[in-house]
């Protein structure tokens, strides 16, 4: 099965619980990341438990769709996530760690391919078609962060 096990990180001019909180804030990360979309289930605010439907991309071409669980919340320090349904299925787990005045934001994915589109993208470039996207998505939130 095609899977990747990556892990892309970015140094913010910010508080960790100041990158959390955004991070955390799925249902509003449309507004520093247009191309990203995020829909909680029969919610509207993030807890354990909660899952949240993913979309990255503009319909109809939209590259990527899945769903993510909740699994464990540690306020300004850590997020992990299952991916439970869509194009991938595994882990994610979001760290932020305090480096002076600045955060280490770093994103760990370790999913395998759930459908026929995301097997051959992994297969052709692994871990880069993903790091490709998230260090457009850690570029954004760096760019939000500094900037409120």
């Amino acid at each position: 099965m095609a899977s990747i096990d990556v892990v892309d990180s970015i140094r913010i001019n910010a508080q960790p619980e100041d990158v959390y909180a955004v991070i955390a804030d799925y249902a509003n990360i449309t507004a520093w990341l247009p191309i990203y979309r995020c829909t909680l289930r029969n919610t509207d605010c993030i807890a354990e438990g909660v899952e949240v439907e993913h979309r990255y991309g503009y319909p109809p071409f939209v590259l990527s769709s899945f769903t993510r669980r909740i699994d464990a919340m540690v306020a300004g320090k850590r997020l992990e996530e299952s991916y439970i349904d869509g194009a991938m299925l595994g882990t994610g787990i979001w760290n932020f760690e305090a480096e002076g005045d600045q955060t280490i934001a770093s994103y760990h994915c370790k999913v395998e391919a759930n459908n026929l589109m995301t097997k051959v993208v992994f297969t052709l470039n692994g871990a880069k078609a993903h790091s490709n996207t998230y260090q457009t998505l850690l570029k954004a939130l760096q760019r939000h962060c500094e900037s409120t």
